[in-house]
């Protein structure tokens, strides 16, 4: 089985390597603060894009302590505003206080949304140091597009009291998406781990306008949302079962103000990453170790329908978006952890068109003209977090 395992891979290398690389037209280094690291893991920067393609990068580092096991020194986290050739505009260390650790603030929540009327939205989310016990919040700042503050709101779990002092008052988010009425959109879970999926939408003062969820419990999550033109939202989510037995996907949708309209289980493995489409959702399935079971991608409409299968040529999928009427993803090529990572563009039957790499990414966003910005670290070193744009060759 070793053997047949082995030869898959090496396939899946031999087409991934015939691909032609991406042209790079953009590459700066992010400048850290004299004295501060980033840590090259998990992942230490955020990226949105605003009005004219600027550039909103959080930046999260921290001063290490001579003893790294103890609590590092000093943390912070920068809000940086570049320009579309690279340029650093404007520079902002944000009021934040959460606990800190070995390696900089204890975060469960970092994203930043660039709104529809200019002005941003940064979530961050950690444990409180002034909480007697070890309890956790969340807080919605909103700055103006020059970088000043205008609020800050704390926002608690779904069912909390707001301003109540609540130990699992945490959203832990992977979706955060600007919405056309100049409001945003957070989906992901809350709780430790997180546990229950939720998704939720705020106005920039961090009012609830409505939510959806929360779910049973742990594993669960929201890792794609999309609003279509009509207003209403379609949002790819993972669900315990009601036995606890285990996960299912499915693909849900929302009215404009919230209405539940339609839940439908998709016949797709756990371990896949997913995106929505202009047109429907790709969900990305990760091959077995053992090699049994092949990468493949699988194409649905908004109601839950089979539309088409397709083979993908790397057995582990880490981070997908949607690119037009394609995908940008990265992959590795074997199911090991810590395989080196690729980033790669795929179109919508699943043929790759370049790829770039080894590299580790932890972020890719699409610009407005097709262009994806990334930021990546080519080697892995701590000091090293930089702002690329790759385009079709």
């Amino acid at each position: 089985m070793r053997i047949v395992a082995a030869a898959i891979i090496a396939a899946w290398s031999g087409i991934a390597q015939a691909q032609p690389a991406p042209r790079v037209v953009l590459d700066v280094a992010l400048p850290v603060a004299e004295g501060f690291t980033v840590d090259p893991y998990p992942s230490v920067g955020r990226l949105a894009i605003g009005r004219d393609d600027v550039q909103y990068v959080l930046l999260h580092t921290f001063k290490p302590a001579p003893d790294t096991s103890r609590p590092a020194l000093e943390a912070r986290i920068d809000l940086l505003a570049l320009a579309a050739d690279g340029d650093v505009t404007q520079r902002r260390v944000l009021p934040v206080q959460p606990k800190i650790g070995p390696k900089g603030f204890d975060l469960q929540t970092l994203g930043v949304v660039a709104a529809r009327s200019g002005d941003l939205a940064v979530l961050v989310g950690g444990i409180d140091p002034k909480a007697a016990q070890r309890r956790t919040a969340t807080t919605l700042l909103r700055l103006a597009r020059d970088l000043k503050l205008k609020k800050t709101t704390r926002i608690g779990p779904p069912d909390s009291v707001r301003g109540r002092d609540d130990r699992e008052a945490f959203y832990g988010v992977e979706v955060y998406l600007p919405t056309t009425d100049n409001a945003i959109m957070l989906g992901g879970g809350f709780g430790p781990g997180p546990q229950s999926w939720w998704m939720g939408k705020f106005n920039l003062d961090g009012k609830r306008l409505w939510q959806a969820g929360p779910g049973r419990g742990a594993p669960e999550r929201v890792p794609a949302i999309a609003q279509r033109r009509d207003g209403t939202w379609v949002s790819l989510v993972v669900e315990m079962r009601p036995d606890k037995s285990g996960t299912d996907w499915f693909i849900r949708r929302n009215a404009a103000k919230g209405k539940s309209l339609a839940r439908t289980r998709l016949p797709q493995p756990y371990d896949s990453a997913a995106a929505i489409l202009r047109d429907g959702s790709v969900l990305i399935s990760d091959a077995h170790p053992d090699g049994t079971q092949k990468a493949e991608m699988a194409f649905y409409d908004d109601g839950g329908r089979l539309q088409r299968r397709a083979p993908w040529p790397y057995p582990r999928t880490w981070l997908l978006i949607a690119h037009g009427e394609g995908v940008a993803a990265v992959v590795s090529e074997t199911t090991a952890p810590d395989a080196p990572t690729w980033l790669v563009r795929a179109d919508a039957q699943g043929t790759i068109l370049w790829r770039q790499g080894p590299i580790r990414v932890d972020e890719i966003v699409r610009l407005s003209d097709s262009r994806l910005a990334a930021l990546v670290r080519p080697d892995r070193a701590a000091q090293s977090l930089r702002l690329v744009h790759y385009a079709d060759p």
